[in-house]
């Protein structure tokens, strides 16, 4: 993968979040992490981002909520989600490519590598 792609990470588990920067890091993209949709938000208006990364329940700003708002903001942003709630699964796969909880690192990986192929 490439340092050229900007993914933008949202989980507001703190946990959840350590251990898949790390992963996300480790892979080479240029990595921009927040805990909660304002603050994403906030990361959206001031940077480009390939790929939106964001977890679906999060107090306030929802995952769906967020990834609409981005599509506004950049049109051409990637949507990827996880969750542990298959409640919102149909909505979510109408913007983009989700992830069911507890994910694997090899999940992250794979669905990142092709969502970012179609840009090379």
């Amino acid at each position: 993968m490439s340092e050229q792609f900007t993914v933008l990470f949202v989980e507001d588990d703190t946990g959840v979040r350590a251990s898949t920067e790390q992963l996300l890091a480790a892979k080479g993209f240029r990595l921009l992490v927040a805990s909660d949709g304002k603050e994403a938000m906030r990361l959206l208006a001031a940077n480009h981002v390939d790929v939106l990364f964001t977890d679906i329940v999060m107090p306030d700003l929802d995952g769906i909520a967020l990834a609409k708002q981005a599509k506004r903001l950049q049109p051409d942003v990637k949507i990827m989600f996880m969750t542990a709630y298959y409640s919102r699964a149909a909505e979510a796969t109408e913007l983009g490519y989700l992830l069911f909880k507890p994910v694997r690192h090899a999940q992250i990986s794979e669905a990142l590598e092709r969502l970012t192929a179609a840009e090379c």
